[in-house]
């Protein structure tokens, strides 16, 4: 990494075609307008981390932490866009929650 403030993100699959990452509760998966001020994301830091692009297959909010998995390559992308955009990939959220519910 550059700086020893530029954190590195955990990563828990890495193969030829994917890399899956921990991301951190309040880190942005990419840049946005809609965060203007924030300059760090998942996306960069892996990027920097891994030395070599990456392309973000799916969306977590800044708030929550939680598996985010990127391709290695444009061709993996696409084909898994396609397979999330069919269903064929299927998505499982938990939530953890503290106190009662009303």
């Amino acid at each position: 990494m550059d700086s020893p403030d530029t954190p590195l993100l955990r990563v828990l699959h890495a193969d030829d075609a994917i890399v899956a990452i921990a991301k951190p509760a309040g880190l942005l998966v990419h840049r946005s307008s809609l965060d203007a001020h924030e300059t760090r994301s998942a996306a960069d830091l892996l990027r920097t981390q891994l030395g070599a692009p990456v392309w973000l297959l799916h969306r977590l909010d800044k708030a929550t932490s939680g598996v985010l998995a990127f391709a290695r390559s444009a061709d993996v992308a696409a084909a898994l866009g396609k397979a999330f955009e069919s269903g064929a990939v299927r998505k499982r959220y938990l939530a953890l929650v503290r106190g009662w519910p009303r």
